[in-house]
């Protein structure tokens, strides 16, 4: 699993859930479910508990899953089905008969955690496993086999390095067959970075309504299949843009432009790599690069459709300035 697929698995499930979840039956719950903490209290029973935006807490019982996009899950009563939180931690204190995962958070398991499934971690570690707490299951990390670990290697390190190298290798792969798009959007990152990244981050809440408004139409329905990847395309393509971007200027600043982009796009996928290992904010730096990226690349997309009239042509200061910028075209 690559770096980038990675980071974008966890938005497009939720997308995914969302329009699942939202049949005429479920219309309210999922309204009231979308944003916002959901707590279910003791003495409560619930079929299923989740929420896209927001914490979970569980003090009473749920017989079915329990699921946070972008929150933290506490179970203290017990569960009946599985308990996964895409970004954000998990803290189990109680009974879960399903499989407990956390995609980009840690897990806690306190005293009285009882899980009879496995554990599954992303890019998060188990921080904390009190001894009286039980596991059914094996510990498994994202895209990696237990079998395939190299001795004196963790699941998550070869995970992460393998991560690496495919986004690596997708940056490469971009700025060799289509460099045009990719310098036009790196140059939106440096020359607009702050809109760029209010684009960025405003196309999350907008597809996410937008999927969910879609899902009770009928031509909706068969839009949505083709939106999702599309979406992700997106985000991929967000991330590699601003890899790019900080490539870039790596290699301008040490003397090496001539080496060309395949090396800015290496050098800036590294980093991207580096910045997601910082501890804590590490998710949240990755994150907000994805988005800026993402952005940009909106931003360009739109900046060079055509207009009303014939094409403006691009003026310059002076025959340098014409020289670099086609120059950096070809």
């Amino acid at each position: 699993m690559t770096l980038a697929r990675t980071v974008l698995l966890a938005p497009a499930l939720l997308l995914a859930y969302l329009v699942l979840s939202a049949s005429p039956a479920n219309a309210a719950a999922l309204e009231k479910e979308i944003f916002g903490n959901v707590v279910v209290e003791e003495g409560e029973v619930e079929d299923e508990v989740s929420t896209a935006w927001g914490d979970v807490v569980v003090r009473g019982r749920v017989t079915g899953d329990v699921h946070s996009g972008f929150g933290d899950v506490v179970t203290e009563g017990p569960v009946g089905g599985d308990v996964e939180a895409g970004f954000g931690d998990v803290r189990v204190d109680g009974p879960v008969e399903g499989d407990v995962k956390a995609g980009f958070g840690n897990l806690f398991l306190e005293r009285g955690a009882r899980v009879e499934g496995e554990i599954g971690l992303g890019y998060g570690a188990v921080r904390e496993q009190h001894p009286e707490a039980s596991v059914g299951g094996g510990v498994r990390t994202a895209g990696v086999d237990d079998a395939d670990t190299p001795p004196g290697a963790s699941p998550g390190t070869v995970a992460k390095g393998v991560a690496t190298l495919g986004f690596a290798a997708a940056a490469l792969l971009l700025a060799v067959v289509a460099p045009r798009p990719l310098r036009a959007s790196a140059r939106r990152v440096e020359s607009a970075p702050g809109s760029s990244l209010l684009v960025g981050i405003a196309s999350v809440p907008v597809v996410i309504v937008g999927s969910v408004v879609l899902a009770f139409t009928g031509v909706g329905l068969l839009i949505l299949p083709l939106a999702w990847p599309a979406y992700l395309v997106v985000l991929l393509f967000g991330a590699l843009v601003v890899a790019y971007s900080l490539g870039r200027r790596v290699v301008l600043a040490t003397g090496r432009y001539h080496a060309g982009d395949t090396l800015a796009a290496i050098v800036g996928a590294l980093l991207v790599a580096a910045i997601s290992l910082i501890p804590i904010l590490g998710g949240l730096l990755l994150a907000g690069l994805v988005l800026l990226g993402t952005g940009a690349a909106l931003s360009a997309a739109v900046a060079r459709r055509p207009t009303f009239g014939p094409p403006r042509r691009p003026t310059y200061a002076s025959y340098e300035d014409y020289l670099q910028a086609h120059r950096e075209e070809k």
